[in-house]
């Protein structure tokens, strides 16, 4: 995430201060569930091959299996939810898992994962 023109990471206590994961990562399953629909979407109009599209979505149900399983490590030097996944659908998928983003920014993304999560909540108070 640090690479480009910077030479090292940020310093500790800007680790810190920015990681997210403690509490972010209770949105798991909406951060999978909108990155999936977003990656289908970007097969069906042909901005990503639907190769890339079916590993990416197979990617992160598998990511899901192992957040359900307890078989996940939530790294904080990777700050948030969005990056945890991201990094292992990488290390899954290899090259696909960087098309993810495209037609995307990470403020949409975390908005859709706050605003899911939300509905899922008041679905489960109105249960």
């Amino acid at each position: 995430m640090w690479g480009g023109r910077f030479e090292q990471g940020p310093a500790e206590t800007m680790e810190e201060i920015n990681a997210s994961i403690d509490f972010d990562k209770r949105l798991y399953k909406q951060d999978i569930l909108a990155s999936q629909v977003h990656a289908q979407m970007l097969g069906r109009q042909g901005i990503i091959s639907d190769d890339d599209a079916k590993a990416i979505v197979g990617g992160l149900d598998t990511i899901r299996a192992e957040i359900d399983a307890g078989a996940f490590e939530f790294k904080r030097s990777l700050e948030d939810i969005h990056m945890n996944v991201e990094a292992r659908l990488s290390d899954l998928i290899g090259a696909p898992a960087g098309r993810l983003h495209t037609a995307r920014s990470r403020n949409d993304q975390s908005v859709t994962d706050v605003k899911l999560w939300l509905r899922d909540k008041i679905d489960e108070i109105d249960g």
